[in-house]
């Protein structure tokens, strides 16, 4: 009798040359030590090889460096002896190998004689067989029924799990396909803002340099101006000066306060989740995504048990007390706050109850816990506590002359908008790829890691008072959803607002609420309670 024996000879490396039989399928290829074939320079677990149907199938395992099969990226596919796959666009190579071969293997059939056909003995009587029978006892003879049940048994349950094999390399299959077009959305994402905050500083480059260039323009004309001109061409020239002189400034006053104060703003994640009054949790129901866009009562449901309807977000938040209280907007310490969708839940019995609240620091490899201080009843507005004793850490000062506010002022904003996605933008494209195969796209995770390497930094945003009235200062620089609780610096280096709002069909403008109002809010927390 004979099977078929499949294996890999390596293409490269210093194994060159050497094949490498597998001892059952499913197989694994990949550089873990554990792999059926361990091939350096590799995913952990690069891809898996199994049977289908009478075929060898191949299997990428949602590796970064993909599986190429005769020069072609393959996600699954059918190998044929003397298949080429490469691992990685420049990977190591292994050729596919499928033999017929004995079942004696091979170093032991130069030493077992094979013995010469016998010819077959003589038939057994089936009246010996009864009588053997027969004459056995009946503790043998159930021990061999008993023997060809466990059997049965045995075989009925190999059938099964094949099956479930299978049915789970399928989803297997899908799954990863899913979690990899994930990890690539994340990516493109992150590539989208990094592009976003590098059109930003080519932006102000661009401005300095175009009046820099209008200067020595109007410094030309000037030299070679008649009298009636002169004066003329002195004020733009001096206008030209002031404005290159003022961009220059704000660019010094925001690196000056991001370096000064940029480890006293912290970003702000959260996860919360519903449950009723039995203290469940509410779940997606069966065949619902745990994605959906409509997070509403009627795919969610307390019974079953489907994926936790679990609402996760991110804010920014800064320190204003040694002590650990930390300055944000209301929105951002109660995410469920003003929220409509909130409201439905909420109505039909469902309290919001956090997973965790936590802040982290630039410069603090380990976050901070938070519990909620005070919250203000008529502002966007609250107080949260952190235990940063004996950290060192900033606090941020606030303005102690609003009145000195006026529209035209410009303004540097601090904070963590866009949330992940920024700080991974910054981030080097290597360490960003090594995190999200390591951690994959869970947000929790990923902020730890980068927390730990030191990459959690807040960015800047630069703009001009536009409006002040008398609970909101209106102001032009650019923001996202993530920047909510930030701080916004005057040109003194002081907080004069924290921003809580963007609104894109008014030219983008975002709203600050006047540091006045968090001044209040401090002091009311300083008082003790009423008896």
């Amino acid at each position: 009798m004979s099977v078929d024996r499949i294996g890999f000879v390596r293409l490269d490396g210093a194994d060159e040359g050497e094949t490498a039989w597998l001892p059952r399928l499913p197989a694994t290829i990949g550089s873990d030590p554990d792999a059926d074939i361990v091939v350096p320079d590799t995913a952990v677990r690069h891809a898996v090889v199994f049977e289908r149907e009478g075929a060898v199938v191949l299997l990428d395992s949602g590796s970064p460096q993909g599986t190429y099969l005769a020069g072609q990226l393959v996600q699954e596919a059918i190998l044929r002896p003397g298949d080429v796959v490469r691992l990685g666009a420049q990977g190591p190579r292994l050729r596919f190998e499928r033999n017929e071969s004995s079942l004696t293997p091979p170093h032991l059939a130069a030493i077992v004689p094979v013995p010469e056909e016998a010819p077959p003995p003589p038939p057994v009587s089936q009246t010996l067989i009864l009588r053997a029978v027969a004459q056995s006892s009946r503790a043998f003879r159930r021990a061999v029924v008993g023997a060809g049940v466990v059997a049965l048994l045995l075989l009925a349950w190999t059938w099964r799990e094949n099956r479930r094999f299978k049915s789970e390399l399928v989803g297997l299959r899908q799954a990863m396909g899913e979690v990899e077009a994930e990890r690539r959305t994340f990516e493109q994402r992150v590539d989208a803002e990094r592009r976003r905050g590098d059109s930003e500083r080519l932006s102000l480059e661009r401005r300095i340099e175009e009046y820099r260039s209008h200067e020595e323009e109007l410094r030309a004309r000037l030299a070679g101006a008649a009298v009636g001109e002169v004066q003329s061409l002195r004020g733009e020239l001096d206008d030209t000066r002031q404005r290159i002189a003022s961009l220059e400034t704000e660019r010094e006053a925001g690196e000056q306060i991001i370096r000064q104060y940029g480890g006293g703003v912290c970003l702000i994640q959260g996860a919360y989740a519903y449950y009723d009054s039995s203290d469940r949790p509410l779940r997606y129901k069966d065949g619902a995504d745990d994605h959906a866009v409509a997070d509403t009562p009627s795919v969610l449901t307390p019974e079953g048990d489907g994926p936790v309807h679990t609402i996760e977000y991110y804010g920014t938040g800064f320190l204003v007390q040694s002590g650990g209280l930390v300055l944000t907007n209301r929105h951002v310490a109660e995410p469920w706050w003003n929220d409509s969708t909130a409201a439905v839940l909420q109505g039909e019995g469902y309290e919001p109850r956090f997973l965790y609240l936590r802040a982290f620091f630039p410069h603090q490899r380990e976050p901070f816990e938070l519990k909620p201080a005070r919250t203000s009843g008529k502002y966007d507005l609250a107080l949260l506590r952190a235990m940063v004793k004996g950290r060192s850490i900033p606090v941020l000062p606030l303005d102690p002359s609003p009145q000195r506010t006026a529209a035209g002022q410009p303004v540097v904003v601090v904070g963590y908008p866009t949330g992940l996605e920024a700080i991974l933008a910054k981030a080097e494209s290597g360490v960003v790829r090594r995190i999200l195969e390591s951690h994959g796209t869970d947000s929790e995770r990923v902020t730890l890691a980068l927390s730990r390497q030191g990459l959690i930094r807040p960015s800047t945003t630069q703009g001009h008072i536009g409006d002040i009235t008398h609970t909101d200062i209106v102001f032009d620089a650019p923001s996202a959803q993530g920047g909510s609780g930030g701080p916004v610096f005057n040109k003194f280096g002081q907080v004069i607002a924290v921003e809580y709002a963007v609104l894109q069909k008014f030219g983008g403008n975002s709203f600050g609420i006047p540091i006045a109002y968090a001044r209040e809010l401090l002091a009311e927390s300083s008082r003790p309670p009423a008896d």
